[in-house]
């Protein structure tokens, strides 16, 4: 589960990584300083990929730790914004709440645009969930290992030791 987990690990920080570029160059072009903002958190947030990622290789639990709490974060937040679009969904259905778009505008209706753009949420949310397991199911493998490592060497320290009385 270890090398899953890296290998889950690598393509998210691809993603980080390239995202972090792709915004950084459209608030170069733009001058809009949201971008940069999203660049820093990509930015950010690669680097505690990055701890995960050579945790995971050297087994060091206390490097994943930090990416494992962030992505717990993240995940808190991203579910309370899906409950929140959803309720704007049911709000649409009703035109009780709009999206912003032109009249010569022929695309999706107010709830066809709501619907979808939560079905799409929903389906992110339940990857990122799995995705995150995957990364919790390596760290505990790793936290398995080093454990064990830990008993074994526990373990021949006491063999090889010669016990002491001790006195009261």
């Amino acid at each position: 589960m270890r090398s899953a987990s890296i290998v889950v690990a690598i393509i998210i920080l691809i993603a980080e990584v390239s995202l972090a570029v792709y915004e950084y160059i459209h608030c170069r072009i733009d001058g809009n300083p949201l971008p940069a903002v999203f660049a820093g958190i990509f930015s950010v947030h690669s680097i505690f990929t990055t701890f995960y990622i050579v945790g995971a290789f050297r087994l060091v639990e206390c490097f994943m730790v930090p990416w494992l709490t962030l992505q717990l974060i993240f995940l808190t937040t991203f579910v309370l914004f899906v409950i929140v679009w959803w309720i704007a969904t049911l709000l649409s259905i009703f035109n009780l709440v709009q999206y912003y778009h032109t009249t010569s505008d022929k695309g999706l209706t107010n709830k066809e645009f709501f619907v979808l753009t939560g079905v799409i949420l929903t389906i992110v949310l339940l990857v990122s969930i799995k995705l995150s397991h995957i990364l919790y199911k390596g760290f505990v493998a790793v936290r398995n290992q080093n454990m064990a490592r830990y008993r074994i060497t526990e373990a021949i320290q006491r063999k090889d030791s010669v016990l002491k009385p001790s006195y009261v």
